[in-house]
C-alpha cells in the first residue's frame, strides 16, 4: 500500500502552517486516491492537550486513503555543516511519501559532508529533507522545480518573502548562502556559504 506522510511542527502547544498542510495533504489524497475518500482532519487527528507548551515538536501524521498513525516527538535541530550535490535524474518525489528508500539511497553517498543536494538533468532540487532557498545579497530564491513542494516553501512565496527560478550547478556561485526550510525549519535557522557545498 502507497503511505504518505505529512511533518508538522508543534510550537506553544499549536500545529504550525496547518492551512498549507491541510491544502497538501486533501490535494496528494485525491491525485493519488481519487475521489470518495473519508476526509483526514489534520486539526482533529492532531491531539496536543498533553504536550508541553514549552518544547518544539514533530508530528507525524502517515496516511494513505484512510489515516494510519500520528507520532508525535520532540524535536530538536540537526546540525549541518556541509553538503554534497548528487544527481538523480530520475527520482520522483511529488508527494510526501512515507517510503523514502530511494533518498536515503542517495543519503548514504554523501561521503563526508553532512547533508546531500540532489540535481536533476544539472538543476538543483532540494535537499534529502529539506527544501532550500539561495541568498543572492538582496533576496532568497528557491529552485523553482523541487522534488517536493513543501508547506514553508508554499508559505513563503505566498507571502512574497522568497522567489522562485531555475538554479542550475553551475549558477551556485553567483550566491552567497543557502539556507534549509521545511515544516520544522525556518529560513535562517541553517544556513551555510555556498563555499560549504561540494560539487
Amino acid at each position: 500500500m502507497c503511505l504518505l506522510l505529512e511533518s508538522i511542527k508543534i510550537a506553544n502547544g499549536q500545529p504550525q502552517n496547518l492551512p498549507w498542510h491541510q491544502r497538501r495533504l486533501d490535494a496528494s489524497r485525491l491525485e493519488v486516491f481519487g475521489v470518495g475518500l473519508p476526509p483526514i482532519n489534520l486539526l482533529e487527528v492532531l491531539d496536543t492537550s498533553q504536550l508541553d507548551s514549552t518544547t518544539i515538536y514533530k508530528a507525524r501524521v502517515i496516511y494513505g486513503e484512510q489515516l494510519n498513525k500520528v507520532e508525535i516527538e520532540p524535536y530538536s535541530v540537526r546540525p549541518i555543516q556541509s553538503i554534497r550535490v548528487v544527481e538523480a535524474n530520475n527520482l520522483d518525489y511529488r508527494h510526501k511519501y512515507a517510503d523514502r528508500s530511494a533518498i536515503n539511497m542517495l543519503f548514504n553517498g554523501k561521503g563526508g559532508a553532512d547533508e546531500i543536494l540532489i540535481t536533476r538533468n544539472s538543476l538543483l532540487t532540494d535537499c534529502s529533507y529539506a527544501n532550500v532557498c539561495f541568498w543572492d545579497g538582496s533576496k532568497w530564491h528557491t529552485p523553482a522545480e523541487p522534488l517536493l513542494a513543501g508547506t514553508k516553501r508554499a508559505s513563503l512565496l505566498e507571502k512574497g518573502l522568497i522567489s522562485e527560478r531555475k538554479i542550475a550547478v553551475n549558477d551556485i556561485k553567483f550566491f552567497e548562502s543557502v539556507t534549509l526550510i521545511n515544516a520544522m525549519l525556518d529560513p535562517g535557522t541553517i544556513v551555510l556559504p555556498v563555499s560549504q557545498l561540494i560539487c
